[in-house]
């Protein structure tokens, strides 16, 4: 999806797939795409119809060894080094109709449609990571000692701790709500607002919890073979990719500001829970 000058704007997409009876020829660049290189397959988002805007994307499945189709560098990044992360380029591939992957000019609405679970995978791991690396930090000002007594006897540390705790237990709460929402058969699923809101607070809590747990381990945090400095760069792109968290403020914002009165399913309710 992710182009050099479209990210979470699918209207800036510039790829194009032309009709050419039994095959579309396809042209453009992608970038920042994760497993890149390594994939043997890619679904690429490309303007079918350019005159429809959002809803003239559509999906197609393009192959290793497709003529025209080459893999550009695989990017630097300053975390995530075991992923390769590559720039992707289409020069005239030519693409069988049947690689056309669910509707003619629907990408928007099945990107749209799977865009939920996307952010709540990435806020279950958001929240995942922060409580990993409390653990890691509450184990380690128990353990390390200055002016003759352990970081923990501090109570800076411990309001620190204390604060790091109460937050990450808030936002579990919040987000195992999503989590049941989405399994439930018999529910509407996971509303795109509480992903959003999901994705926004669970990845933002990530980044200041691993800023604070590297702060608390001094020095040492600084350094590449502790875990909580490796942390701290690899869950830096969380809010980032999915959706930006100025983009879940502007999905949260553009709800409330057009449906004053709190829907049932945007609201923080009990349901579920006893």
């Amino acid at each position: 999806m992710t182009e050099p000058g479209a990210g979470s704007d699918l209207q800036g997409i510039r790829t194009t797939a032309e009709d050419h009876g039994d095959h579309w020829i396809l042209n453009g660049s992608k970038t920042f795409i994760s497993n890149g290189i390594l994939a043997d397959l890619v679904i690429v988002v490309a303007k079918t119809t350019p005159e429809g805007g959002a809803h003239g994307l559509s999906l197609l499945v393009v192959e290793r060894g497709m003529e025209g189709f080459e893999r550009g560098r695989n990017l630097d990044k300053i975390g995530q080094k075991s992923q390769d992360t590559a720039e992707l380029f289409f020069k005239d591939v030519r693409v069988p109709k049947e690689n056309l992957l669910g509707e003619l000019n629907g990408a928007f609405v099945h990107l749209m449609t799977n865009l939920a679970q996307e952010r709540l995978a990435i806020a279950v791991a958001g929240i995942a990571g922060a409580e990993h690396l409390l653990e890691l930090t509450t184990t380690y000002v128990k353990e390390r000692e200055a002016f003759g007594r352990p970081l923990a006897r501090l109570q800076h540390v411990r309001f620190e701790i204390a604060e790091m705790a109460t937050e990450c237990a808030v936002t579990r709460t919040f987000v195992d709500r999503c989590i049941a929402e989405h399994a439930d058969p018999t529910g509407l699923g996971l509303d795109p607002v509480n992903a959003s809101m999901a994705k926004w607070w669970a990845t933002e809590l990530q980044k200041r919890v691993a800023d604070r747990c590297l702060q608390l381990h001094g020095g040492y945090g600084y350094m590449s073979e502790f875990p909580v400095a490796r942390a701290f760069t690899d869950g830096r792109i969380q809010t980032i990719y999915g959706g930006t968290t100025e983009i879940m403020k502007e999905i949260i914002g553009r709800s409330s500001s057009a449906d004053p009165v709190p829907h049932p399913r945007r609201t923080l309710t009990t349901k579920g829970f006893p």
